[in-house]
């Protein structure tokens, strides 16, 4: 048994709380993205029809980047006791913090996109996000009450929190191709202007 099959088989099924969960989120934002106000947003933050493809995965790189450097300047820190490395470990949180809102809304506009069990997988992935961004912002409360070993910790947690969802995330991108255009796994060789900008919905549609 490979790694997603334990994904699949430990992410509950339909009529269970979190399908009701998730299908309750999904339609609370879709009727967001539908009113007057939201279309232009959702437009922008989807990506697709100005940049050709999905926001979320050009704009991720940012707090995963920034919070693998501060991990790297807390260890660096730890072992020197450098306040330099301090320092830039705590501006590294904060970046990451701030790219973490930007990448959680572009999320949501993915999120439109899911059905069924991806739907459901894509809601705990969000829900991991939005632990790992919590864990951050006590780790940047930590780090300013001066209590670093604390703030390390978290960050730490952090860190692991986010790369599980970040397993979740490529999973839902790359196996049921959650924002990738159906041409482009029908014809992988014609290119991407070529191909229609309907995003595919599920695993199944690659097959419709």
């Amino acid at each position: 048994m490979d790694l997603t099959s334990l994904v699949d088989a430990a992410i509950p099924g339909p009529g269970s709380r979190l399908d009701r969960i998730s299908s309750a989120s999904q339609r609370f934002f879709a009727e967001l993205a539908a009113s007057r106000p939201g279309r232009p947003v959702a437009t922008l933050l989807h990506g697709n029809e100005w940049l050709g493809h999905p926001l979320h995965p050009v704009v991720i790189v940012l707090p995963i980047g920034a919070w693998c450097v501060a991990g790297w300047y807390d260890l660096r820190s730890t072992v020197t006791g450098d306040g330099a490395h301090d320092h830039a470990a705590d501006g590294a949180v904060k970046v990451g913090v701030s790219g973490a809102l930007i990448a959680a809304v572009s999320g949501l506009a993915q999120y439109l996109d899911t059905r069924n069990g991806v739907r459901r997988e894509t809601t705990v992935h969000a829900a991991l996000n939005t632990l790992g961004l919590a864990v951050y912002l006590g780790s940047w409360c930590a780090r300013a009450q001066g209590r670093r070993s604390l703030g390390k910790k978290l960050s730490a947690l952090g860190l692991g929190v986010v790369m599980v969802s970040g397993y979740l995330g490529g999973d839902i991108s790359y196996r049921h191709g959650v924002g990738v255009r159906p041409q482009a796994l029908r014809s992988p060789g014609r290119p991407a202007s070529e191909t229609e900008s309907r995003s595919l919905e599920t695993a199944e549609a690659r097959h419709v």
